[in-house]
């Protein structure tokens, strides 16, 4: 690869200098995400068939897997205000994939009992929910000083979780046991990997000034972006909560939705290796609306026409729904919320996306399936998406937010803070 130097005019003049793009860095953060979405498919994918073969019943089971997105509601804006409170931002992430390589194990150590079980994968979920935010927060950073590119890192990192869905479907098909080893020595792994990671500053650590976490939602353009993100978000919760499900009520087969999965994977490559040059071009705003649209398109192949060919087209369609978010929020966050709060802002992009979406959509959708059905919540997630896209737009219309004139525009608070308009 090319060595490109790249000037930063946007630093003190004691800090300007020249990044290079060298291979390790580029290397080492590649094989990273890999290994940590890797780590993600090998787990939260196949630990529910663990559970259903030790005994455990499915009630139970649906607790024991949702515990995660619970704890992160707490554990994830303070795992966010560590990291931007710590000398480095590497050290927590070291910690975080160091501590869940070892307290994977408790899960299988708590046997069946549920009580031991459910705070077994409590503890872990504390560390693993942490590292994801974190990452991007340390490789967004790196990007903005042209070290590496973000958009083609992550893009390992959907790489690493289609192998591993491949992979681990065929070895725990065999040995299910076996899931707790893979996990471990692929979190152990990126524990090693991250030590190679070039370090980040906390901006919030020694002398500097705290900064409240309440700073964030000082923006109105990023409250504006969480309420349609939280919205379309429980959205994808219910649909990961119970697609299967529905799919095989309606005769898709299991061959079939492990086709769609995958393909759902893949379809998130071109969105995310275009992504710099989607969001140059057209602007938060129309990819995000554009998103709605087909998160809209999604919910009516469900309700209306859901057979082998519309369910795998459902799945093409996936690129552009979860993945533009979570690539819009990562990049709007790295660019207009302050530095002292941006490894905070990534950990409430995780808590809003996954957490709180998967909670909503999951809990509130199940109870709703129980007294109306699939065919009604699809129908429901429709609606909810049509509205939600239509107030997306007329909000940013009627109070110009993400428009060209304010979207660039920042404001000095009395601490030095800029603070998007």
């Amino acid at each position: 690869m090319k060595r490109e130097m790249v000037w930063r005019s946007d630093y003190k003049p004691d800090e300007r200098r020249y990044f290079h793009m060298p291979n390790k860095n580029v290397f080492i953060l590649a094989l990273f995400y890999a290994f940590i979405y890797m780590s993600t498919g090998s787990f939260s994918s196949y630990i529910g068939v663990y559970f259903t073969e030790a005994g455990i019943g499915n009630t139970e089971i649906g607790i024991l897997t949702s515990i995660g997105a619970v704890v992160g509601l707490v554990a994830q804006p303070l795992w966010g205000l560590a990291g931007d409170r710590s000398r480095t931002k590497n050290r927590i992430l070291m910690l975080c994939t160091l501590l869940s390589a070892l307290t994977v194990w408790l899960v299988p150590w708590a046997g069946t009992a549920f009580i031991p079980a459910l705070l077994a994968m409590a503890l872990f979920s504390v560390f693993q929910i942490a590292i994801n935010p974190l990452s991007d927060a340390i490789t967004l950073e790196l990007s903005s000083k042209g070290v590496v590119r973000f958009s083609s890192i992550r893009t390992f990192g959907s790489v690493g979780y289609a192998f591993i869905s491949v992979a681990a479907g065929w070895l725990f098909a065999r040995h299910i046991d076996t899931i707790f080893l893979v996990t471990s020595v692929i979190m152990m792994a990126c524990f090693f990997l991250s030590l190679g990671i070039p370090t980040v500053a906390g901006h919030q650590s020694g002398s500097s000034k705290r900064v409240k976490l309440t700073e964030i939602f000082r923006s109105r353009q990023l409250v504006v972006l969480y309420i349609y993100t939280l919205v379309l978000s429980t959205t994808m919760g219910f649909l990961w909560a119970f697609q299967a499900i529905y799919s095989k009520e309606q005769g898709i087969s299991m061959e079939v939705i492990g086709i769609g999965l995958a393909i759902g994977s893949f379809s998130q490559f071109p969105f995310m290796i275009f992504f710099q040059k989607f969001y140059n071009r057209f602007g938060i705003r129309r990819i995000l609306l554009f998103s709605g649209f087909i998160h809209t398109l999604r919910w009516c192949l469900y309700a209306f026409a859901l057979t082998p060919f519309t369910y795998i087209l459902s799945w093409v369609l996936h690129g552009g729904t979860y993945i533009l978010f979570y690539m819009c929020l990562a990049e709007y966050v790295n660019k207009h919320v302050v530095k002292e709060l941006r490894a905070t802002g990534q950990m409430l992009n995780s808590m809003i996306q996954l957490s709180v979406g998967k909670i909503i959509g999951g809990m509130l959708g199940g109870l709703y399936v129980a007294q109306f059905g699939f065919h009604s919540a699809f129908l429901l997630l429709a609606g909810i998406g049509l509205v939600s896209t239509a107030g997306f737009y007329t909000v940013s219309r009627m109070f110009q937010v993400f428009s060209d004139k304010l979207e660039g525009r920042v404001l000095e608070n009395v601490n030095g803070m800029r603070i998007p308009d």
